[in-house]
């Protein structure tokens, strides 16, 4: 009798053992199968209001709608409110096998929080994959050394805002400063401008799916788009060497730029030739280099 109930209770265990076996983990025939790898996760892009919050400005909630409609995760935050959100991405930063991009993006105040947010991570070793800042501040801090993309879009002569933050001494990413000052817009309803949230919400959803920190040198670039124009929004520059009989416009066909962007950045005449070998900065898009 005890025998028996011996050998039930083996086969009952048997049977339970194999039903709990997780799903996958041997292949027909008995041979082990390779694990699946998880597909990235995509990350959260943290808004950050201007002073006065949702009511002195909407702009930046019309924004991470945006962002959302696109695809992707947006949190808004009010300008004082950045230290939480920043131990969450460290917090989530370290729980992830694969690390999913952090973006963060701020207007006036919440421009400065940006990059204090950018800071508190780089206490911890955590990178940034994308700032972009509107019309922040004169008094914004420095951008730290683990920021592998900044873009800053303001304008010079507005005395609220107006702020073109610095590159820290270490600092090794791409920079580019926007600079609108030909568009005549007040602080206020800078991210307002016809053109300039969907130019944004793009060039976030191009980092968001390609997050990867991109190789090769890095020139900063700095630029004022002219009234008319569209808004561009660069990463850095390439440099090249104009080539006998080359001018402005030449330079901007073969590179498939505006021929105002290599005046502006350049300095450089657009009405005379310029000299053979003469070294230009010609802007970039580096999610392109990611994509081929």
């Amino acid at each position: 009798m005890r025998s028996a109930l011996r050998f039930v209770f083996l086969l009952i265990a048997s049977l339970f053992i194999v039903g709990t076996a997780p799903a996958g983990l041997f292949a027909p025939g008995g041979s082990e199968a390779r694990a699946e790898t998880p597909a990235p996760v995509i990350g959260t892009v943290y808004v950050f209001r201007p002073m006065g919050g949702r009511l002195a400005s909407p702009e930046m909630d019309n924004l991470a709608a945006k962002i959302r409609a696109r695809g992707l995760e947006a949190d808004v935050y009010n300008y004082t409110n950045w230290l939480r959100p920043a131990k969450d991405a460290i917090a989530r930063y370290r729980a992830e096998e694969w690390k999913s991009p952090i973006i963060v993006i701020g207007h006036s105040a919440g421009g400065d929080s940006a990059i204090r947010f950018a800071l508190w991570l780089k206490r911890s070793g955590v990178p940034v994959n994308l700032i972009v800042t509107l019309d922040p501040t004169r008094i914004a801090g420095k951008v730290p050394a683990n920021v592998e993309r900044f873009v800053n879009i303001y304008s010079s002569v507005n005395t609220l805002g107006g702020g073109d933050p610095e590159p820290a001494r270490d600092y090794r990413g791409h920079f580019a400063s926007i600079d609108l000052k030909e568009f005549s817009v007040m602080h206020r309803y800078l991210p307002g401008i016809a053109g300039l949230q969907e130019t944004v919400v793009e060039k976030i959803a191009a980092v968001a799916e390609r997050p990867a920190a991109v190789d090769g040198p890095a020139i900063q670039i700095a630029y004022a788009i002219p009234r008319g124009e569209a808004i561009v929004l660069w990463d850095g520059g390439v440099p090249v060497a104009a080539a006998a009989g080359d001018t402005p416009a030449s330079v901007a066909a073969q590179f498939g730029v505006p021929a105002w962007a290599i005046t502006e950045i350049n300095e450089v005449d657009p009405a005379r030739p310029l000299p053979a070998g003469k070294r230009l900065t010609v802007p970039h898009h580096f999610e392109a280099d990611a994509s081929q």
